[in-house]
């Protein structure tokens, strides 16, 4: 019977320890959850600012220069010409000029050629773009 007592003694101290241990476990989770939330807020927004400068293109000082090739033959008389773009190459840091190619005009737009644009971190090429007709950018 002692055995008995015993146990339902230590039973009881553990028992009335568990609530302070807990505690102090619910205070090192609560910390330790609110810093991985703050990593992860700080690593989203770490990724977000390198996908939208990956959407940008290159800056250069100077334009490429310009070659000249040939058209292909017109494939009909609805066909209209479209020059070609620039495409930033990001390993040689280089606009690569890409070849214009005949389309069909898009019902109620007309197409925007490309142009380099020109700010304080250099020229970029905006890319040429189909527009409704009657707005005006």
């Amino acid at each position: 019977m002692k055995k008995n007592e015993e146990l339902q003694k230590e039973v009881q101290e553990t028992s009335s320890l568990m609530p302070l241990l807990n505690t102090k476990e619910i205070r090192i989770s609560t910390k330790v959850a609110r810093r991985l939330r703050n990593i992860i807020y700080l690593t989203s927004l770490a990724g977000i600012g390198l996908l939208f400068n990956s959407c940008v293109g290159g800056y250069v000082a100077n334009e490429p220069a310009y070659v000249e090739y040939d058209r292909p033959q017109r494939p009909s008389n609805a066909h209209i010409w479209i020059n070609g773009d620039w495409n930033y190459n990001r390993q040689s840091h280089m606009y690569v000029q890409k070849t214009g190619y005949w389309e069909q005009p898009r019902h109620g737009q007309t197409y925007v050629s490309g142009q380099w644009q020109i700010n304080s971190r250099g020229k970029h090429w905006s890319k040429g773009h189909w527009q409704k007709q009657g707005r005006h950018r």
